[in-house]
């Protein structure tokens, strides 16, 4: 929370008005995928990936820099700082499908595959060598 606070803010005072939040650890993001949300949030205040168990991708986002700046600061004062927190029931925010919308564009959704262990990164290997 802090990190994108801190993200928001900068961008905030640099005059943007949307930026797309991504997670340091998920080093195989399909351009394609970034461009459908780019394309997707036209119209929208926020634009976020949604599995169809409700699970939300708050790391793979785009979201509006001045709302989100002050929803994080909030969320920083009160001590909550669960990612999904950044978003706000006044925004028009557009849930783009998973399964349905991105997997045809990513069809092993590895845009969406954290590293942080060896077992993640063999898990990227047995992936890569099926392809």
């Amino acid at each position: 929370m802090l990190g994108l606070y801190s993200a928001f803010k900068e961008l905030n005072l640099l005059g943007y008005r949307k930026v797309f939040a991504l997670s340091c650890d998920i080093p195989l993001i399909k351009k394609e995928v970034v461009k459908l949300l780019i394309n997707e949030s036209k119209e929208f205040d926020c634009c976020i990936p949604k599995w169809d168990n409700g699970f939300l991708e708050p790391l793979f986002a785009i979201y509006p820099i001045k709302e989100a700046c002050l929803k994080a600061e909030e969320n920083l004062k009160r001590k909550t700082y669960k990612l999904t927190n950044l978003l706000d029931k006044s925004w028009k925010i557009h849930y783009v499908s998973i399964e349905q919308t991105i997997k045809p564009l990513d069809d092993n959704l590895v845009s969406f595959i954290n590293i942080n262990t060896q077992k993640d990164f063999k898990k990227l290997e047995k992936i890569s060598q099926n392809k």
